[in-house]
């Protein structure tokens, strides 16, 4: 791997575990027995958008180069119910079957908080 498209430090003083899997870098971050995965995004040029061929693509989806001239740590999914649990003190979900689904019913003001 090209070490100027690794992070400026790693791991990073807030992992509880790390590693390079076949997806690539990976950090963890537990908090209250509940933990969050973030991936390491590479800087570099990509194609964001539809190209024309794509089955009911938008007109507006128009393709182009995208260039991220720095990476960056990005969480692998959502913010689980049981991350909101622990960090905020309660879950305002509707679907409540799991505790590792994402959390919803929640407004921008909530996210702020």
């Amino acid at each position: 791997m090209d070490t100027r498209l690794l992070p400026p430090i790693f791991p990073t003083v807030w992992a509880s575990e790390w590693g390079e899997d076949k997806l690539g870098l990976y950090l963890d971050l537990d908090y209250q027995n509940v933990t969050q995965r973030f991936r390491w995004i590479v800087p570099g040029t990509f194609l964001m958008g539809s190209p024309k061929t794509e089955l009911k693509r938008f007109d507006h989806e128009i393709q182009h180069a995208v260039t991220l001239t720095q990476g960056f740590w990005l969480a692998e999914s959502a913010c689980t119910q049981a991350l909101w649990q622990v960090v905020l003190g309660d879950n305002p979900a509707n679907f409540k079957d799991t505790s590792d689904h994402p959390i919803e019913n929640v407004s921008w003001d909530d996210v702020q908080r």
